[in-house]
């Protein structure tokens, strides 16, 4: 009875580690935390069991019959085989959370190296366009220069054509000057001698 027990027990494990292989990884994590919990349950029980056997004493004389001697080794064995399942549990789900830490950290750290190349890629793109900034920036520095020695050489020109401007005005002012100076004269002139000829 107590093996058919087992057997149906060990059936349900493995139909249970079926499931829990097909469902998500939450799933999984709970079908695992499930199946060790059961199996410590189960061990619990076989516990209980033994220290009930060890109890008996079924024999003629008061001590133990060979009937429960083998009956707490069957036990013995069956603790120790709960044990085993217990440990490769423990052990599966440990790999498990293991692996499910190394694929996030190797996950995080591709992030990482893809956030630090769009980080480097955004900073280099960022440098060409301060680099074609400031070369646009030395273009209209020197168009400024080349436009301020235009307005520099036309001001001379004009301070040039000025200058002769001036001195031919002044000329002519004197010109007139004298001109009007001359024809005083020679109105005076002209009138002392209609005078003396008068």
């Amino acid at each position: 009875m107590k093996k058919k027990l087992l057997t149906l027990g060990l059936m349900c494990t493995m139909l249970m580690n079926v499931q829990a292989q097909d469902t998500p990884t939450p799933e999984k994590a709970k079908a695992q935390e499930d199946k060790i919990a059961r199996l410590m349950s189960e061990r619990e029980q076989l516990v209980l069991e033994y220290q009930y056997l060890n109890q008996q004493n079924n024999s003629f004389w008061g001590n133990k019959s060979k009937k429960d001697l083998l009956s707490i080794v069957d036990t013995l064995k069956e603790i120790i085989k709960k044990d085993s399942e217990l440990i490769a549990a423990v052990k599966e789900a440990s790999i498990k959370k293991i692996a499910a830490t190394t694929v996030e950290t190797q996950r995080t750290g591709k992030q990482t190296i893809a956030d630090e190349r769009q980080i480097n890629d955004r900073i280099e793109g960022l440098q060409s366009q301060i680099s074609s900034l400031q070369s646009q920036v030395k273009k209209r520095e020197r168009t400024i220069k080349d436009l301020e020695v235009q307005v520099n050489e036309a001001d001379e020109k004009r301070y040039g054509k000025d200058k002769v401007i001036t001195v031919l005005a002044i000329v002519a002012a004197i010109l007139l000057f004298y001109a009007i100076v001359l024809q005083v004269r020679l109105n005076k002139a002209k009138s002392k001698v209609r005078k003396k000829k008068a």
